[in-house]
């Protein structure tokens, strides 16, 4: 049974699999809700000892800034670095893989994704 987060305007379907944890976010989203929703996620999954993350954003609408994805990057480096693996999932007219090449240059192994096929499969990888 997924675990349901709801920040005031977005929530995050959390199910917890074998190889990784899914979360599944829809609704309108803020970059603040972003901000929130990291936090909670970094200190879940290190809790839970959560090794790979694939985060489902094709549920979502957002306008964001370059600023934001910037933000996004920053945040996920700083509350996910625990993670082996984060992968997202965009619709392909929102992808600028701005948050990507900030968290990575951060370390974080971060990949950003037009399909959860092609995130699973990654995440599979050794």
């Amino acid at each position: 049974m997924p675990h349901v987060l709801r920040l005031p305007s977005l929530e995050a379907s959390i199910h917890r699999l074998p190889e990784f944890t899914s979360v599944k976010l829809s609704g309108p989203a803020t970059i603040d809700d972003f901000v929130h929703l990291i936090g909670q996620a970094g200190e879940e999954s290190c809790r839970l000892g959560d090794r790979r993350m694939l985060v489902d954003q094709l549920g979502i609408s957002a306008t964001l800034k370059f600023t934001d994805h910037f933000r996004i990057g920053e945040e996920v480096a700083r509350h996910l670095q625990h993670l082996e693996k984060l992968a997202t999932v965009v619709p392909p007219d929102k992808i600028t893989r701005t948050s990507e090449k900030v968290a990575v240059r951060q370390g974080l192994q971060l990949r950003v994704f037009t399909t959860v096929t092609e995130a699973i499969r990654w995440l599979q990888e050794p």
